[in-house]
């Protein structure tokens, strides 16, 4: 098992990101990735005021590491969201 009680290693990384949610599409960057999830970040201070992301919201995340990958909201924090990917059996880790 992976370090902090996650089941995949978290690779630390600085990548811009385009998240759909619905019709709509966000850029934020990419900060970390597992194999099975990711976190992406936004600087809401130049973000349209539109994001929003709930537990349980289905998204697609693309990247030049993640294309198209599609996965739900796990958990929210102030800067962004974590997202399990699609076929995955659960989130890293329950909570941080």
């Amino acid at each position: 098992m992976a370090d902090n009680k996650r089941r995949h290693e978290r690779i630390p990384v600085n990548e811009p990101a385009s998240v759909k949610s619905g019709d709509d599409s966000f850029d934020g960057t990419l900060t970390d990735v597992s194999s099975s999830g990711a976190a992406v970040e936004f600087d809401f201070a130049t973000e349209d005021s539109r994001v929003q992301f709930d537990i349980g919201n289905n998204v697609e995340v693309d990247s030049t590491i993640l294309e198209h990958r599609q996965g739900r909201v796990v958990r929210r924090y102030d800067k962004g969201f974590a997202v399990n990917f699609e076929g995955e059996d659960g989130p890293d880790s329950s909570t941080e």
